[in-house]
């Protein structure tokens, strides 16, 4: 088995699936934007103090001169150096605060600053709101007088403007553009969190990967096909899936399913293979897909072909095949009685145009496990053994044993693994499981890859609704 825990290679990851991922996730993204936004408002209103500054200026003038603002720059100076000192006093704070009863909880700080080139010495205060850091200063003009002998003998200090505070906080920021940086930095980090997960999920997204993660060989690649490729489709809205015998279903396609069926028609006639095994991991991996697709295609290639949808749990093939499956004895009641060549005469179906020879459930039954065990299923594909080919739909492996059962039956089993999906160690498991059956495993089918060569527009390729339904259903319907 294959270490898939090591260094994650570029070719490993496919840019088109870490899209469609953040797509997929786009609301962690949006969610993770929101809370971070909410994040910032909550700071900025609760955890964010404002602050209040009130101002009052002095002029500072020597007294062998005549009071003129201009002059006296170095005698401001030497002021405005002492006062910042005095500001900086616990004993000078603390006379400041016994001033007032308002500024008994005074936590602002008070600064002495010196205009430039100038003699005007600025005392500003801040607090938390504007009544005490006006009335800060006010008791600072009060207690001036007293604070002559620390100042300059040779100055003279004169307030030339009262003290005035604004009314609103001049710590003020643009609250709008923070919450906008904030959400921005929220998605940045969600998207990157989702990109992150999901290359430590060491799931397979390209060729390279599957090659080097993957303990099994890639029996075939199929491309993403869009399912609704005209108008009319859109609106149409029927509940089958992707049809390979569809006229709209493009020649890529088509022939990417007829790589499958001539590995089994190869198998079936080189080693006398007759009964194949399609199965998955997980559910949506389109397993029910490929092997509706496989058995039609085997059909319209000539093959007497019969397709069982043994998933009995939840059955799919009656609606992938339009309803067109109407026995009078489903194959869960087929399974529940002996065995007779009545009963599947009662249970088989050959779809009209495409000469396929169906056997499906039409509705889930909880005895699942029950029927597939049981002495019936054995001896319903001994009987079949005489078609060219049967395909069974079986259930995901990683929900019920099922599949376990049905490779001992078989033949040959096929592993249906799509794009971005299934951790590789899951799929490594599962392989592990059906080497040990009695079925010969074929390997890997690469399902829905969508890989950055196919978006890019131009190039060679065939895009054309162009595929099995362009020859009509069968040999008779070929031209």
């Amino acid at each position: 088995m294959k270490d898939t825990k090591k260094s994650i290679s570029l070719s490993d990851i496919s840019p088109v699936c870490l899209i469609k991922t953040l797509i997929r996730n786009l609301w962690v993204v949006v969610a993770c934007a929101l809370i971070f936004a909410m994040g910032a408002s909550l700071f900025i209103k609760y955890m964010r103090q404002p602050e209040y500054t009130a101002t009052m200026t002095y002029a500072v003038t020597t007294k062998k001169t005549s009071y003129y603002p201009g002059t006296s720059v170095t005698a401001a100076k030497e002021v405005g150096a002492v006062m910042s000192e005095l500001l900086g006093n616990d004993m000078i704070i603390d006379r400041i605060k016994g001033c007032s009863d308002r500024l008994s909880g005074f936590d602002g700080k008070i600064t002495a600053t010196v205009v430039a080139n100038s003699n005007f010495l600025v005392i500003t205060a801040t607090a938390s709101d504007p009544e005490s850091a006006f009335s800060a200063l006010r008791a600072l003009n009060t207690l001036f007088p007293s604070l002559g002998d620390f100042l300059s003998s040779n100055s003279v200090v004169q307030l030339i403007r009262n003290p005035t505070v604004s009314s609103v906080p001049t710590n003020l920021i643009n609250g709008s553009r923070i919450k906008k940086l904030a959400a921005l930095a929220g998605a940045v980090l969600g998207a990157g969190a989702i990109c992150l997960i999901s290359v430590m999920r060491e799931s397979v997204q390209t060729r390279e990967g599957a090659h080097r993660l993957l303990d099994a060989p890639v029996l075939s690649v199929i491309r993403h096909e869009r399912k609704n490729r005209t108008p009319r489709s859109l609106f149409r809205r029927k509940g089958h899936g992707l049809q390979v015998f569809s006229p709209t279903t493009s020649f890529a396609y088509a022939e990417q399913i007829s790589s499958v069926c001539a590995a089994i028609e190869h198998e079936a006639s080189a080693n006398g293979r007759k009964i194949f095994l399609i199965t998955g991991v997980g559910e949506n991996e389109g397993k029910t897909t490929v092997a509706g697709n496989i058995a039609a295609a085997l059909a319209i290639r000539g093959g007497k072909t019969a397709l069982i949808d043994a998933d009995l749990r939840k059955p799919a093939q009656s609606l992938f095949f339009d309803r067109k499956y109407n026995a009078p004895l489903p194959l869960n009641r087929l399974l529940a009685e002996p065995f007779s060549d009545e009963n599947l005469l009662k249970c088989i179906r050959r779809h009209e145009k495409l000469g396929l020879y169906m056997l499906f459930p039409l509705k889930p039954d909880s005895r699942s496990t029950e029927l597939i065990t049981g002495k019936t299923m054995p001896e319903l594909l001994k009987r079949l053994r005489r078609m060219d080919y049967v395909i069974i739909d079986s259930p995901p492996m990683g929900i019920c044993p099922d599949a376990e059962a049905l490779a001992d039956l078989a033949d040959a089993s096929v592993l249906v693994v799509r794009q971005d999906y299934t951790s590789a160690c899951d799929i490594n498991d599962a392989a592990d499981v059906l080497r040990g059956a009695r079925a010969e495993f074929l390997g890997c089918i690469l399902n829905d890859m969508c890989e950055t060569r196919d978006c890019i527009p131009g190039g060679y390729g065939y895009k054309k609704k162009y595929g099995y339904g362009y020859y009509g259903y069968g040999k008779a319907g070929r031209k």
